[in-house]
């Protein structure tokens, strides 16, 4: 326990330091190099991720302990990851899809071998791209060009078995036109790959046409906000979901279905991470976050489980997001300015929520921890533009409950549940509402 002179009074009756309670599942660091990060798991669930560090990329695996190597030079400093997967023919290797801050350019590293994907011509800039595996375990890039014209053209790379590409023109002579670089995010359905493109205020399923070609379908249209950042496509027998950013002006996640009877969701405010496949429906990775100040963000990892059904809050920022082939659940979170890695076995995140009610007026502050299987609550003061301070760690009771005293109103707290069994931190950020668990 630690902080200023006003937290040293909150350190009588009830307060009890960390050291009091049996030592739970430790977070896993994976790097203190990077605050930025992707994941991307192995078919027998070994945990792959991806870092940049200046303009070089870093990979990291898990084999008993984490190990990292540099893999590759970026063409440039201002790169942004934006895929990862794990080839496993002919051998073992991860695959990362970069591209420029700017739109400028767009790589895919395979191992330590980088191929430029493209490079944008004066006058026109890339969306953010997309990544995933075909139906041989080959990557497969989507991307969308945009000129300054408002003309946009949607791109499909794919490798051969010997490593070459092919690039296939999904869109022509410039349609839709968009007022901002489309997303787009491959995906296979059936054994074939389609593609779904979001712009302006729109967002298209591209599929192969029998005969040749590419027949777009309309999942989804608004004309209120606009898809913005990173797209996500997963394919559920029958249905294929989507998921991205609406910007409104604020940001809300969307999700939306292709089945029969075609529906759209916006489950949260935040700003949507990843789509990883469930049992029966689509897990969504965001975060929200609360401003401290007139500039300062502060944030709270998100999953939910489909349209209206549990949902967790996480302590931290969340990077990634991902189901293993044991349905164990594979979390890559930042917590101050270092990249964790939890894992959670099947079938689900633990039915674990914090909550939280406010300061009262003797300094006193109660919350409960549903779900709660021992341990402790943390409690954190969050500073604008310094690092967060832990006020006090208190025990949860048998019932789940948990209080502290000698607090200051008007100061944002935040409550951390670490759950003895994953190590994972579950969390509650005031003003941030998701979190309710089944």
């Amino acid at each position: 326990m630690h902080g200023n002179g006003d937290y040293v009074k909150s350190a009588w009756i009830g307060i009890v330091t960390a050291l009091a309670f049996a030592s739970p599942a430790r977070a896993e660091v994976v790097t203190s190099a990077a605050d930025r990060g992707l994941l991307a798991v192995a078919a027998d669930g070994t945990p792959y991720v991806g870092f940049t560090v200046g303009g070089e990329l870093h990979v990291a695996s898990r084999s008993g302990r984490w190990a990292q190597a540099r893999v590759a030079r970026l063409p440039g400093t201002g790169a942004v990851l934006a895929g990862m997967r794990v080839l496993e023919r002919p051998r073992r290797q991860a695959a990362l899809l970069a591209e420029d801050r700017q739109g400028r350019w767009i790589a895919l590293v395979r191992g330590s071998r980088l191929t430029t994907i493209a490079r944008a011509a004066p006058g026109s800039s890339f969306g953010p791209a997309g990544l995933t595996l075909d139906a041989a375990g080959r990557p497969a890039v989507a991307y969308a060009v945009r000129r300054d014209s408002g003309k946009t053209f949607l791109r499909l790379v794919t490798f051969d078995r010997s490593g070459r590409t092919r690039v296939r023109a999904i869109t022509k002579k410039g349609f839709p036109s968009s007022g901002l670089a489309p997303g787009a995010a491959p995906v296979l359905v059936g054994g074939r790959l389609h593609v779904v493109e979001t712009y302006t205020s729109a967002a298209i399923d591209w599929a192969p046409a029998r005969g040749g070609g590419w027949e777009g379908q309309y999942i989804f249209a608004s004309v209120f906000g606009s898809p913005q950042g990173r797209v996500g496509a997963v394919f559920l027998t029958p249905t294929l979901w989507a998921a991205w950013t609406q910007v409104y002006p604020d940001a809300a996640v969307v999700l939306t279905s292709s089945a029969a009877t075609q529906m759209t969701w916006t489950l949260t405010h935040g700003i949507f991470v990843t789509l990883a496949p469930g049992e029966d429906e689509p897990e969504v990775a965001a975060n929200d976050w609360v401003t401290l100040g007139d500039d300062w963000i502060v944030y709270a990892g998100l999953v939910v489980r489909g349209p209206g059904s549990a949902a967790w809050q996480l302590d931290g920022r969340l990077e990634d997001f991902a189901v293993d082939a044991d349905g164990g659940r594979q979390l890559l979170l930042v917590r101050d300015g270092v990249l964790e890695w939890f894992r959670a076995p099947a079938p689900a995140l633990p039915g674990i929520q914090v909550r939280l009610g406010p300061v009262d007026g003797a300094g006193r502050l109660a919350g409960t921890v549903v779900a709660a299987r021992g341990g402790a609550v943390e409690l954190y003061r969050e500073r604008p533009h310094a690092p967060r301070e832990l006020v006090a760690t208190v025990p949860v009771a048998a019932d789940g409950s948990f209080q502290f005293e000698g607090l200051d109103a008007g100061v944002l707290y935040r409550a951390v549940y670490v759950d003895p069994a994953t190590g994972i931190p579950f969390g509650l950020l005031p003003g941030v509402p998701v979190g309710v668990s089944d």
